[in-house]
């Protein structure tokens, strides 16, 4: 009868294995986490600009002034029908921000508390006061920019991540 030889690792070869995939991970890490930041960024910017078309969209359906609003200090933006129309309050929607994401623009209009960053008329036209651009911020000082396309009718991201 035949002894067939059995095949298997050393530990030396399972040690050396275990000491190159150590020394890979430790590399790839650093680019790892920069890659999910910039993810959540990117995240939060295709949100917020989502959130821009839903209120353009609710103005034309609903026949009334719609908002896009955001509460820097308390972490949200959201859209909804504009103050003294009788629009669905139904639809409304408030999002929740990343807590590494903040928001930022020059032109101001704070009503209520938040700010007033877009509103769309009845029709689906955004306001001439609309802010031109906001700024998508997370705590390592990465930019996304979100402007007006250059015919004004909507919004689009401008600027990629530095």
């Amino acid at each position: 009868m035949k002894r067939r030889a059995a095949f298997a690792f050393t530990l030396v070869e399972l040690i050396v294995v275990m000491a190159l995939l150590a020394i890979v991970l430790a590399l790839s890490a650093p680019s790892l986490g920069r890659s999910m930041r910039e993810r959540s960024l990117a995240d939060e910017a295709t949100r917020f600009l989502a959130a821009t078309e839903y209120a353009r969209n609710e103005a034309v359906s609903q026949g009334v002034p719609t908002i896009v609003w955001i509460d820097p200090d308390g972490r949200s933006f959201g859209v909804e029908p504009k103050a003294g129309f009788e629009g669905n309050e139904t639809r409304a929607k408030e999002f929740a921000v990343h807590p590494d994401i903040t928001f930022a623009s020059d032109a101001i209009r704070k009503t209520n508390g938040v700010v007033v960053a877009m509103e769309f008329s009845p029709d689906g036209t955004p306001l001439p006061t609309n802010v031109e651009e906001v700024r998508v911020k997370d705590r390592l000082q990465n930019e996304l920019t979100l402007a007006r396309t250059k015919d004004g009718w909507g919004y689009e991201i401008v600027k990629e991540v530095r």
